[in-house]
């Protein structure tokens, strides 16, 4: 299995986090939290839209304005209305209306999904 690591600017110097480690990112105003799978949490000093461009080919998705998500832990989907997913910690995140089809594009992809006829 291939890793694909990033090495990003902590309070504490750069550290490199795997990637498929990674269950979601957090912003706030003066940072970007990562959650990874066994729920330590890192502090990475990067914009949101920075992450996004590190993990723009890993599988990841972002769901709204403060919310990155690796589509590889997405435990739940509720295809109804596409409004939230659950991740394997429990984790509900809420996705933006205008990105359900572009999730689900997405979950097809990480996933190779095929629709039921």
């Amino acid at each position: 299995m291939n890793t694909y690591n990033i090495y990003v600017p902590t309070e504490n110097g750069k550290i490199k986090i795997d990637c498929s480690k990674i269950l979601y990112l957090e912003t706030s105003l003066q940072f970007t939290r990562a959650t990874l799978a066994n729920n330590e949490t890192i502090e990475i000093l990067l914009a949101i839209n920075e992450i996004e461009q590190l993990l723009s080919d890993q599988g990841f998705f972002r769901f709204n304005n403060n919310t990155i998500v690796n589509l590889k832990f997405v435990q739940i989907v509720f295809p109804s209305d596409a409004s939230k997913v659950i991740l394997e910690n429990g984790k509900e995140i809420f996705v933006n209306y205008n990105k359900k089809d572009e999730l689900f594009e997405n979950l097809r992809k990480i996933y190779d999904l095929h629709e039921l006829v």
